[in-house]
């Protein structure tokens, strides 16, 4: 899975994600922000995600997503490519 969403990814198009849900984001109540921003995920992740699926974006990250190939969003954040490509996965979530 991880390479087709890398073939995929496009940055202007994250750039753009993360630019609508910054609103969003800044509404979300400061300290859920403020708890996950203590983890590991990427702010620009946090970003996009967090308004959506509140305090359960900590659960999901170590959660196996079968549209991640059965693994978990933590494990594609380990590289680069896989940062990409999990980017490109978010990207096509229902919204």
């Amino acid at each position: 899975m991880r390479e087709t969403y890398l073939k995929e990814f496009k940055p202007e198009s994250w750039v753009n994600m993360v630019q609508i849900y910054q609103e969003r984001y800044d509404q979300v109540d400061p300290a859920i922000r403020a708890k996950v921003a203590k983890s590991k995920i990427p702010k620009e992740i946090q970003i996009v995600l967090l308004p959506d699926m509140g305090e359960y974006l900590l659960t999901w990250m170590d959660k196996k997503v079968p549209a991640l190939g059965h693994e978990t969003p933590s494990d594609y954040l380990k590289s680069e490519e896989g940062t990409k490509a999990l980017k490109a996965a978010i990207l096509r979530m229902p919204r």
